[in-house]
C-alpha cells in the first residue's frame, strides 16, 4: 500500500523528542549518485524530524555523498523498521539555508510511503547501533533538532 502521508507511528517516532530512547535505532537514507548507483547511509532520529504528516526536515553532514546526491537530484528514500513493518518513505527534497555549521538542511515533501510486511512472518528489528559516546552524541542531536525546529513551527 502506498500513501503520501507518514503513518502515525512513524510520525511519532520522528517527532524529535525522547532521543535517548531512540539512540539505538538507525534508519537507512538511500540516494542516487551522479553515476546512477544507489548510495545508502545510516541516519538517526537526531537527523530527521517530521514537521507534519507530509513534510520532514533532514539535517545531514555537509559534503557527504548523501548530501551531494540530495543537492544534485532532490530525491531520497528513508527506510525504517518499527512495529513489525518496514517503511519506505520517498522524499522530494529542497535544500534550505544552513542552520548549523557543518550540516546541510533539507525539507522533504513525502512523495510516497510504502508499508512492507510479510503475511508469514514479523519483522523483529531494523538496524541498530550502540553509540560510542552517548552523552556527547545525544547532546549534539538535541542541538540539531532544536536548530531544525527553530526554522518553523511544527503542527504536532
Amino acid at each position: 500500500m502506498n500513501k503520501t502521508e507518514l503513518p502515525k507511528a512513524v510520525r511519532s517516532f520522528l517527532n524529535g523528542k525522547g532521543l535517548e530512547r531512540k539512540q539505538h535505532d538507525a534508519m537507512l537514507l538511500s540516494t542516487v549518485t551522479s553515476e546512477g548507483f544507489p548510495h545508502v547511509a545510516m541516519i538517526s532520529a537526531g537527523e530527521l524530524v517530521a514537521i507534519s504528516s507530509s513534510r520532514v526536515k533532514l539535517l545531514i553532514w555537509k559534503d557527504t555523498t548523501s548530501s551531494k546526491n540530495m543537492i544534485q537530484n532532490h530525491k531520497a528514500t528513508v527506510t525504517l523498521v518499527m512495529e513489525g513493518k518496514a517503511y519506505y518513505i520517498k522524499l522530494l527534497l529542497k535544500k534550505e539555508a544552513s542552520v548549523l555549521s557543518g550540516y546541510e538542511l533539507f525539507t522533504g515533501e513525502v512523495a510516497a510511503v510504502k508499508e512492507d510486511y510479510a503475511k508469514y512472518a514479523v519483522l523483529t528489528s531494523g538496524i541498530q547501533f550502540q553509540l560510542h559516546h552517548p552523552k556527547e552524541v545525544l547532546s549534539r542531536w538535541e542541538k540539531s533538532i532544536e536548530a531544525v525546529l527553530s526554522t518553523e513551527k511544527t503542527d504536532s
